[in-house]
């Protein structure tokens, strides 16, 4: 019979060897891609060192003051005045920033759906806090920027902030690709109140 051997009074099927044969090198193969896979995408979500991140920090901190100085046209009188005050609110709004992802943590990775009804009352209740003490943020620094800076001076800096995230988030979407954090299919939980993104 074509296909068939006898070994030892048993008669067996090559063609069932050798698809056996194929199908565990393939699996093998399989396993170690994915395998692979798995340590090169672990290596890839390593989260940045501190320093790293402080790197960052201030790379975008200095990125942001040139973009802004820049579009709004600061005389080098201007400068002394504007930059003190920014600053200070600035670091007001980074206060805020962390108050925010503290909450962001504390729920991560829960959908409103997975939410008790408590949970959902207590992020509701917080964000409206978050967005309050936001907007007074900015009512502050725009009444103490009159003192340094026209009012129209102060609507461009509205602009040239907005045109600076918009930049920003061009960057890191980009870098990211879709379906990666933020891309489509990305995050589940719930996110920033509005404007806080």
């Amino acid at each position: 019979m074509k296909g068939m051997e006898m070994v030892n009074g048993t008669i067996y099927n090559l063609n069932k060897r050798k698809k056996m044969k194929n199908r565990i090198v393939i699996i093998g193969l399989l396993m170690m891609f994915v395998g692979a896979g798995t340590v090169f995408a672990q290596g890839q979500r390593q989260k940045p060192s501190a320093e790293k991140i402080e790197k960052r920090k201030e790379k975008m901190k200095a990125m942001k003051r040139a973009f802004i100085g820049i579009e709004i046209e600061l005389t080098p009188e201007e400068e002394k005045g504007f930059w003190p005050i920014y600053d200070k609110y600035e670091a007001k709004r980074e206060e805020l920033r962390k108050e925010h992802r503290s909450l962001r943590k504390k729920y991560k990775g829960k959908s409103p759906e997975d939410m008790t009804e408590a949970e959902a009352e207590e992020v509701l209740a917080k964000e409206a806090v978050i967005r309050e003490k936001r907007n007074q943020i900015a009512k502050d620094l725009d009444q103490e920027l009159k003192s340094v800076l026209s009012a129209k001076k102060i609507l461009m800096l509205h602009k040239a902030e907005r045109a600076f995230k918009k930049q920003l988030l061009e960057r890191i979407k980009n870098r990211r690709g879709p379906g990666g954090p933020g891309g489509p299919g990305g995050r589940g939980e719930f996110g920033p109140p509005p404007g806080m993104d």
